[in-house]
C-alpha cells in the first residue's frame, strides 16, 4: 500500500500521451512524476517534472510522444519486498518517486519518498506541533554554491564575519586565485561540480543552511554551450533542492534574476507574467518551478530575484553594465549607451549579500516558499541615466547615445514586497559603486588589464 492514499491511475499514462499531456497528469497527482505503461500496465518507462523541464527548455515539441524524454530503464521495486525494506531502497535510490512492479513488470503500487521523509521527520519529532520550523537561523553552517564567484566572495566574507562557519563548493571556471584570502579554519573549501549528485550530498552534510549562485551568469555566457547551460543552471538546481530535502535542511536560498521578466512597459511585481527571452532567464524560470515543487513540511526554498548587480569584488566582473560602462569611461574616456530609454533595476553587490542574509535571519513563516524582488524601488533607471550618473563621477568623459538597441529587454521592478515583509532596502546605490572603481583605477592603479578574460565570463568561460 502506498504510505498516502493516492490513486495509481493517476500517476499511470499511455505511450501514446504526449508531453503535453504528461505535463497536465504530473500537475494532478502531486507526485511529480507519471509511470508510461502499456495496456496491460507494464512498465516501459518513467518521467519526473524533471525531464519535462528540460525537454522544454531544449525545445521539445510538447506535442511529440512522452515515449521521446521517458527514462527506458528506470529504477523500480520489487512487489515482494515489504514496505519497510521498499522505504529503505528508496531512500538508498536519491529517486523521489519508484514504481512497486510485479514479476510480469505491471506496476501495482508505487513509493513517494517525501511521504517515507515525513513519516520519518514526525517520529523524530524534528517538526513543530504545526509542521514547521518557525526558528530564526543562528550562526552555524552555510553551504555557499558558487561562492567563488562574484557574489559568492562577498557573501562568505560576510557571514564569516558574523560568526558562521561557511563552505563552499564551486568548480572554479574562473579561476581559483580568487581564494587567496580565504584561509580560515570557519571556511572550508571543496572543489567540485554541482551537477554530480555525489558531490551534493558531501557538501550538505553538516550544513544549516544553503545558499545557491553557482550558475553560469548571463547571456553570452550561456550562449556559449547550451546543453552544458541547462544541465548547470537548471538540472543542478533542480538536484541540489531535492538533496536538501533528503537531508532534511530546510533553509535554501536561490538567486534568480530580475531577467524573467524580459520585455514589459509597466512597473512590475512577484505576481506579474514572466517574459524571458534568453535561455539564462528560461533556466531561472524552471529552476524556480522545480524548486517550490519541492515544498513540504520542512523545506523552505526563498527565491530571489536579483536585479542587476553592481559593484567591487574579489572575484571582479566587467561584463555588468555599471562595472562596464564605468571602466570604459575611466580607461578610454568614452561609453556608449545603446537605445537608453530602457528601464532596468540595479543593486549594489553589497546589498545583494545583505538580502541574503536578511532572509536566514527571517522566521521560515514569512520567507519560506516566497519569491522576492531583491533591489530597491528607488534604484530602476533608465539606460541612459545611467551613462549620465557615470559621466558626472568620471571627468572628461564623452557619452553617445545610439538608436540601436542591442538589447531590447526592459524592466521596471516593484520591490515593495521585500521591504514591507523584511524591512529591506538599499544601502548603496550606482554612485556608490562608480566612486569606488574611480578610486581603484585612479589611486590605487587597479584593474587596468580590465579587458583579460578573468573579468569577463564569456571569456574565461569554459566547459571541463
Amino acid at each position: 500500500m502506498s504510505i498516502k492514499s493516492r490513486n495509481l491511475s493517476d500517476i499511470i499514462v499511455s505511450p501514446n500521451a504526449t508531453i503535453c499531456n504528461s505535463v497536465e497528469t504530473i500537475n494532478k497527482n502531486g507526485v511529480r512524476g507519471i509511470f508510461v505503461c502499456d495496456e496491460d500496465r507494464e512498465l516501459l518507462g518513467v518521467v519526473m517534472d524533471s525531464d519535462i523541464r528540460r525537454a522544454i527548455l531544449s525545445n521539445f515539441d510538447l506535442n511529440a510522444s512522452v515515449k521521446t524524454i521517458m527514462k527506458v530503464t528506470p529504477f523500480f521495486i520489487d512487489s515482494d519486498l515489504p514496505l519497510s525494506k521498499r522505504k529503505e531502497l528508496l531512500i538508498k535510490s536519491n529517486k523521489m518517486l519508484a514504481p512497486i512492479v510485479d514479476v510480469q513488470k505491471r506496476v501495482i503500487d508505487f513509493i513517494y519518498l517525501v511521504d517515507v521523509l515525513e513519516e520519518l521527520l514526525e517520529k523524530q519529532n524534528v517538526l513543530g506541533a504545526d509542521g514547521e520550523d518557525n526558528g530564526i537561523l543562528p550562526p552555524g553552517k552555510v553551504l555557499v554554491i558558487g561562492g567563488a564567484g562574484y557574489i559568492g566572495l562577498v557573501l562568505v566574507d560576510k557571514l564569516h564575519r558574523m560568526g558562521y562557519k561557511v563552505r563552499i563548493l564551486d568548480l572554479l571556471l574562473y579561476g581559483k586565485g580568487f581564494l587567496r584570502n580565504f584561509q580560515n579554519d570557519n571556511i572550508e573549501f571543496i572543489r567540485g561540480d554541482c551537477r554530480e549528485e555525489e558531490t551534493i550530498r558531501l557538501a550538505l552534510e553538516g550544513v544549516d543552511a544553503v545558499v545557491h549562485l553557482g550558475e553560469i551568469v548571463g547571456d553570452p555566457a550561456c550562449s556559449v554551450n547550451k546543453d552544458f547551460t541547462i544541465e548547470t543552471n537548471y538540472v543542478a538546481t533542480h538536484k541540489i533542492a531535492e538533496q536538501c530535502v533528503k537531508h532534511n535542511i530546510n533553509r535554501f536560498v536561490f538567486a534568480s534574476s530580475c531577467s524573467v521578466y524580459g520585455q514589459n512597459d509597466n512597473e512590475i511585481d512577484e505576481n506579474s507574467e514572466t517574459n524571458p527571452v534568453s535561455l539564462y532567464a528560461r533556466c531561472k524560470i524552471e529552476s524556480e518551478k522545480a524548486i517550490l515543487s519541492c515544498i513540504y513540511n520542512h523545506f523552505c526554498p526563498t527565491i530571489l530575484r536579483l536585479a542587476t548587480v553592481h559593484g567591487m569584488s574579489q572575484r571582479q566582473r566587467f561584463d555588468l553594465v555599471v562595472n562596464f560602462l564605468t571602466i570604459k569611461a575611466l580607461a578610454e574616456k568614452k561609453i556608449q549607451v545603446f537605445g537608453g530609454s530602457q528601464w532596468r533595476p540595479f543593486i549594489h553587490i553589497d546589498d545583494v549579500c545583505h538580502g541574503i542574509i536578511a532572509v536566514l535571519h527571517s522566521e521560515s513563516k514569512k520567507v519560506g516558499n516566497q519569491i522576492f524582488n531583491l533591489g530597491d524601488s528607488r534604484e530602476n533607471y533608465q539606460l541612459a541615466r545611467v551613462g549620465e550618473i557615470i559621466k558626472s563621477h568620471v571627468s572628461g568623459v564623452e557619452l553617445e547615445i545610439l538608436e540601436d538597441k542591442v538589447d531590447e529587454r526592459s524592466y521596471r521592478v516593484s520591490f515593495e514586497k521585500i521591504k514591507q515583509n523584511l524591512g529591506f532596502s538599499a544601502e548603496y546605490n550606482i554612485s556608490d559603486s562608480v566612486k569606488s572603481f574611480v578610486n581603484a583605477y585612479q589611486e590605487e592603479n587597479q584593474f587596468r588589464d580590465y579587458k583579460d578574460q578573468e573579468y569577463h565570463n564569456v571569456l574565461s568561460f569554459k566547459v571541463e
